[in-house]
């Protein structure tokens, strides 16, 4: 049972109804978490706002920030986040098997790999890179820009992965059997 009271959209007025309108827009829809967050309409609101703005002429495909948000998802120990980017991640061309090894940091291809070992950098070490990761995954063909935006990626996630955290809103997704916090979890 969730902590937070899950706003159903057909009942939010004022703020939250714009803030979930705005969900439907970016999202397709309003997803249970999005249903806790609205409880503090201004919080939902920036959340999808940083999303627009960070996504707004990003460098990274569909598939990477999906990759990224995977890992950031099981770093931070977030099931509930796991299930949605594993389903969203394959709608932006990730296989299921894509989307576990990304959970574990692990891609197919020396370019992506390169760009989760930076995210895991950074989401361990609390922003702290070593000089090698940094090397690697500029030479892997990432831009600054495309770096940053990588760090935006995971401050969206974490942001709202700490709300999902808290407010422990129902499943909606189908479960990824193969994630375990424990022993993915930064």
């Amino acid at each position: 049972m969730p902590n937070m009271l899950q706003i159903e959209p057909n009942q939010a007025t004022g703020a939250t109804k714009e803030a979930f309108d705005e969900a439907k827009r970016q999202f397709g829809g309003v997803i249970n978490l999005f249903k806790v967050t609205g409880n503090a309409p201004n919080v939902l609101k920036g959340f999808l706002a940083l999303n627009a703005g960070v996504n707004d002429g990003i460098e990274l495909t569909g598939k990477e920030v999906e990759q990224v948000a995977m890992l950031v998802s099981a770093l931070n120990r977030c099931d509930y986040c796991v299930n949605v980017h594993m389903k969203v991640g394959q709608m932006h061309g990730g296989s299921e098997t894509e989307m576990l090894s990304a959970m574990e940091g692990r891609a197919e291809d020396a370019r992506t790999q390169a760009l989760l070992d930076y995210v895991n950098e950074v989401v361990r070490n609390r922003g702290q890179v070593t000089a090698p990761t940094l090397d690697a995954v500029r030479q892997a063909g990432f831009s600054d820009k495309a770096l940053l935006e990588t760090i935006g990626i995971i401050g969206i996630y974490t942001l709202i992965q700490y709300v999902r955290h808290v407010a422990d809103p129902e499943h909606d997704f189908p479960q990824v059997t193969q994630y375990n916090a424990q022993q993915m979890g930064a």
